[in-house]
């Protein structure tokens, strides 16, 4: 899995392409709480290419939105592929974290934070 990550603002953004499974998501906690201990607490997860997510991905979610709740951040996800948004709703996800449809509505919902 490859992870695009950038910056708009104070607003991290990153941006897993692939399978976000039990292999992967490791790569992808460590990343996020990489970037909370250097101080970022705005978070953008845009999914528009990630193929699938599994439990394991989806506890990384969980694990990075609980540790910014501690750290007053926030997440939000963006851009959900109709497979992916499936999983979400299922899991009971989409009423645990804030989504938006696209990459602009995230940073819109981020920035008024």
């Amino acid at each position: 899995m490859d992870i695009t990550e950038s910056k708009s603002g104070p607003i991290l953004v990153l941006e897993p392409q692939g399978r976000l499974d039990a292999q992967a998501a490791p790569v992808l906690q460590t990343l996020i709480l990489e970037r909370l201990e250097e101080g970022d607490r705005l978070v953008l997860l845009d999914l528009e290419r990630l193929e699938y997510i599994s439990s394991a991905g989806l506890r990384v979610i969980l694990v990075a939105a609980k540790k910014l709740r501690e750290l007053d951040g926030r997440i939000v996800v963006c851009s959900l592929s109709e497979g992916v948004k499936e999983v979400f709703r299922i899991s009971g996800f989409d009423s645990i974290v804030d989504t938006e449809n696209d990459r602009a509505a995230g940073l819109g919902a981020l920035g008024s934070a």
